[in-house]
């Protein structure tokens, strides 16, 4: 039987995915400053050369290991939204309803992929200097639409503190992502729903909750970047 030929294209996505899974474990485990091409090349099982020739440099390649997962988790975050929009029928949406859009797919992407959890937490503590750049060109338009969303939901609480809670909100999320693994199976699907509508129902009280500080005070949240208008 004649052996099947792969194709170019074929072959180069494959190298580019062990490439970007072995730096997603490695980068990780270590760090940016902690691992060199040469290490992630044996990693994914290929020459030093087509770690270069694919990705040119070891900054380049952090960026593309991390953006991977990021991209399609905002996109999905935004169908979720959409999705949510068009049955509401231009009714504005519910708060949990908005948290769980927010929430659904980074909560599921760490149990399909924990690696990338764990470079995420990595990200979030000790980032590589390069990584803010990327990572505000590709969160804040979603970021800006979802804050939208919230101040629709939430018309008596004042802008700024909308944004100052939807930033407690993923703060929430990443530190318990920290942790998932190790409080239970992440396969159990019926015990991953349950905690993430914990969740949910955590966040969105948070955000529904009375203000802390008096609203006429308006200089309380002047530190905050500017709110994105309707």
């Amino acid at each position: 039987m004649k052996k099947k030929s792969i194709s170019r294209p074929a072959g180069r996505r494959e190298t580019t995915e062990r490439l970007l899974d072995a730096a997603e474990r490695l980068f990780g485990e270590y760090g940016y400053d902690g691992v060199g091409m040469r290490a992630l090349a044996a990693e994914a099982d290929v020459n030093l050369g087509a770690a270069t020739y694919h990705f040119g440099s070891k900054e380049a390649l952090y960026t593309e290991t991390f953006l991977r997962r990021f991209r399609s988790s905002n996109a999905e975050r935004l169908r979720l939204l959409r999705e949510a929009e068009v049955e509401a029928k231009g009714r504005a949406l519910t708060v949990e309803k908005i948290v769980d859009c927010m929430m659904r797919p980074p909560f599921m992407l760490g149990l399909k992929y924990p690696d990338f959890h764990t470079l995420a937490m990595r990200n979030l503590f000790v980032p590589p200097p390069f990584i803010h750049a990327a990572l505000r060109k590709e969160l804040e338009p979603n970021h800006k639409i979802f804050i939208k969303a919230l101040r629709r939901a939430l018309p008596h609480t004042p802008p700024d503190l909308v944004q100052l809670r939807e930033m407690f909100s993923m703060g929430a999320l990443m530190a318990f992502s920290m942790c998932m693994n190790k409080l239970y199976a992440p396969h159990n699907f019926k015990l991953s729903e349950n905690i993430l509508e914990e969740l949910v129902r955590f966040v969105a009280a948070g955000l529904q909750s009375d203000p802390a500080v008096c609203a006429d005070d308006r200089s309380a949240f002047q530190c905050l970047p500017k709110s994105p208008r309707r």
